[in-house]
């Protein structure tokens, strides 16, 4: 049964805590997250995922592969009934959707009968809701406060201007009407809890800090449990240690794809079992190399996606998608530097994200963006519009793309590359591009 709940949104339900009883369809009701734990209390690796493009699934290291539904990352240590999971669902790459958060929202009632959705405990205005001070008081009223987790699947970061910083805001145009230099409002993507032990800083703007990864995960679990479920105390060292454990457990990718099939047919090695053994170096991707000479027309498209990947230059001289992707095998960037790709600049903004002009004090120099990414943590113009290159595993799984959500498929992550920083592709090369994103 489990896997079918799992599968079906209905772990995705109890998780988040939108429901009261969530149902596989058959004749067993789970009642709540403690019924659904006491029934198994551990999830066995390799359970499929259905996404648009195929299926997915998750590994772990820990002893008979055995993700432990136990672990406190699944637990409510805050006061808001959020957990970990509220945020980092399995059932999307371990992040979260906006059609997941739609249906949650819709399925939501809190115990009510009317107007009562969108009560899930992904539903909380310190951070979910597109100002902390929003009216969530009527169903339509909380459509509207939560339309970028629902649209966007982005969490709101408020942020303070930095002490000391080269440079000032000169205004800001939110659409919410809350940001200001005491809090700057950027809505991000939560990052994949899963494949940690190949990435380097941790959140978008590397905010969090630590001697080791491991360190600064144990401190990025304590803060989101502060922050994101408004825990009273910080979290016991050893239940820190105990969520980290878990995270760096977990690998997650795309393991079978629409048209492709398999991804360790014919030599491959695509889904998630080889990076369980992946070493954190700068080397070209090479899952599908066999596909070369592959009889099947579908799986050499994915090999030349993998090329262009490696190799494709742009005219003007920079370098391929990999030089800034440069972790083997999982897309990171080894170096863990940050790179200002043009996200968020001020020209390419929605109506629904806020905008902020920023002057840099020693030459008056002006930019427009929709976040400033790193510079609100270093204070430092060069930092501008800056964000880590995150993980390119599972991203069938956990679309929309880039830190703000602002690309809805993977055709769109292609096509920006090559307005925003130069790349040229013929119409087939995209969709081998495609190809190759679609199987990872």
């Amino acid at each position: 049964m489990l896997s079918k709940v799992f599968a079906g949104f209905g772990i995705a339900m109890a998780f988040t805590g939108c429901v009261d009883e969530a149902t596989d369809g058959g004749d067993e009701e789970l009642t709540s997250t403690e019924e659904m734990l006491s029934y198994s209390g551990f999830l066995p690796s390799g359970v499929p995922v259905f996404n648009s493009l195929g299926l997915s699934t998750t590994v772990s290291t820990a002893p008979q592969g055995r993700i432990d539904l136990t672990n406190e990352f699944f637990a409510d240590l805050g006061t808001n009934d959020r957990r970990c999971v509220t945020c980092h669902l399995p059932t999307a790459g371990w992040t979260i959707t906006p059609g997941q958060m739609q249906a949650i929202f819709l399925l939501t009632n809190g115990g009510k009968i009317d107007d009562g959705l969108g009560l899930g405990a992904v539903f909380r205005t310190n951070d979910g809701s597109n100002t902390p001070n929003a009216d969530v008081s009527t169903n339509a009223k909380r459509r509207a406060a939560y339309s970028m987790l629902l649209n966007r699947g982005t969490i709101r970061v408020g942020l303070p201007m930095p002490a000391g910083a080269e440079f000032e805001l000169v205004s800001v145009d939110d659409p919410y009407g809350y940001a200001s230099a005491a809090e700057l409002s950027m809505f991000r993507r939560p990052l994949p809890s899963s494949n940690l032990t190949l990435i380097k800083p941790v959140m978008w703007d590397g905010r969090v800090v630590g001697a080791t990864i491991p360190e600064a995960l144990a401190d990025q679990s304590n803060g989101a449990t502060m922050g994101h479920a408004q825990a009273t105390e910080p979290l016991p060292q050893d239940t820190r240690l105990s969520i980290v454990a878990l995270e760096s457990s977990l690998f997650a990718a795309q393991t079978m794809t629409v048209g492709i099939g398999s991804l360790t047919a014919e030599g491959a090695k695509g889904g998630p079992e080889f990076l369980k053994t992946q070493a954190l170096v700068a080397a070209r991707f090479n899952l599908f190399d066999t596909w070369a000479t592959s009889t099947k027309a579908a799986r050499q498209a994915v090999f030349r996606g993998q090329e262009l990947f490696n190799t494709r230059t742009r005219p003007t001289g920079g370098g391929a998608c990999r030089a800034c992707h440069s972790a083997e095998n999982s897309g990171t960037n080894v170096n863990g530097t940050f790179f200002n790709v043009g996200q968020s600049d001020g020209a390419r903004r929605a109506a629904d994200q806020p905008l902020y002009v920023f002057r840099q004090i020693s030459t008056g120099t002006e930019v427009s963006t929709t976040d400033p990414g790193r510079a609100l943590i270093t204070g430092k113009w060069a930092d501008m519009n800056k964000f880590k290159a995150p993980s390119m595993r599972s991203l069938a799984a956990r679309a929309p793309y880039f830190h703000g959500g602002t690309s809805k498929t993977l055709l769109e992550v292609v096509k920006f590359y090559e307005t925003s920083l130069g790349f040229v592709f013929t119409a087939a090369e995209e969709q081998d591009m495609v190809a190759f994103l679609s199987a990872l």
